[in-house]
């Protein structure tokens, strides 16, 4: 997962899946293909019915998130998103930006553009973006002038991308009830003393069996009960305690973003890294019958 607040898809695309997040199994850094006829390593048996948390109230409203997931088309929100370390002295990062997201066929695509840094009292305005097509997964960082495309499939062909525990962009928008409660325990928090109106506090535990709960100790969700869209989710890293947190805010569902405002394009002067698609099977080198010296592999 994300190592620093530098490169923030990570933990920002957990969180994007949570919103449609984002729960990403696997950090910007770490995006590879599925190997072909690999199950997933959090397969799980089909189940007759929805997986419940135990409290009606909290089925119903995740049942309404993947609903109102569902039936989005496209959005464009501000993001704020926050990197908050307490070792060894607190330390607080923000950066704030675009997040667009679209349906797309075969493939669903986002885009985060970051436009602002506030770091130690100091504001950057270098751009930072983080794409995905539905083909093409893009980095790009102004401040390095560097560019990176890793192609996740071949074009036309379904990419499992934004399922939790299984693609690298869990989006937050349409994840499933059951899916969620395989991967969490969730409650609705006791605390409402100071949550603002029309919001509803969601705890999640990761469950042990989750490869999730080797990397968060916990994720909470504030959900927009107008909206039925999470509009702030924070996690928590259990190696460090790391928190993020990540705002979602001026929400625009009638904004259906076009092909082309997802396209990133790599500036004159810029250092871009080509990362294609690569599905075939590795090549076995293994020695065969006598080695020189008369022994067997």
């Amino acid at each position: 997962m994300l190592q620093d607040s530098n490169r923030p898809l990570a933990n920002m695309t957990f969180v994007v899946g949570l919103l449609a997040g984002s729960f990403a199994a696997a950090a910007a850094s770490q995006i590879q293909p599925a190997e072909q006829g690999q199950p997933a390593a959090t397969s799980r048996p089909a189940e007759a019915a929805p997986r419940s948390s135990g409290d009606p109230a909290v089925d119903a409203l995740l049942d309404r998130l993947e609903a109102k997931g569902n039936s989005i088309k496209g959005l464009s929100a501000e993001i704020v998103y926050t990197h908050i370390t307490t070792e060894p002295v607190v330390d607080r990062q923000k950066k704030i930006g675009r997040l667009l997201f679209a349906r797309g066929n075969p493939n669903d695509r986002f885009l985060v553009h970051f436009t602002k840094l506030l770091a130690d009292g100091v504001v950057s305005t270098t751009a930072e973006y983080y794409a995905f097509d539905g083909q093409w997964y893009v980095e790009r960082n102004d401040a390095g002038k560097n560019v990176l495309r890793r192609e996740l499939g071949r074009r036309g062909e379904r990419i499992d991308a934004f399922e939790l525990g299984k693609g690298p962009f869990p989006l937050p928008f349409g994840q499933k009830r059951s899916d969620i409660l395989w991967h969490f325990e969730v409650s609705i928090a006791a605390d409402t003393k100071d949550l603002p109106k029309g919001l509803t506090h969601l705890i999640c535990t990761p469950r042990a069996h989750s490869s999730l709960a080797e990397e968060y100790s916990r994720v909470e969700m504030w959900i927009d009960t107008r909206l039925d869209l999470p509009v702030r989710i924070a996690t928590e890293r259990s190696v460090d305690k790391v928190r993020v947190e990540v705002e979602f805010n001026q929400i625009d569902l009638k904004d259906a973003p076009a092909g082309s405002r997802f396209t990133v394009e790599t500036p004159k002067g810029f250092f871009e890294t080509v990362e294609p698609f690569d599905d075939r099977p590795p090549i076995d080198v293994t020695p065969r019958g006598k080695l020189p010296g008369g022994e067997k592999p």
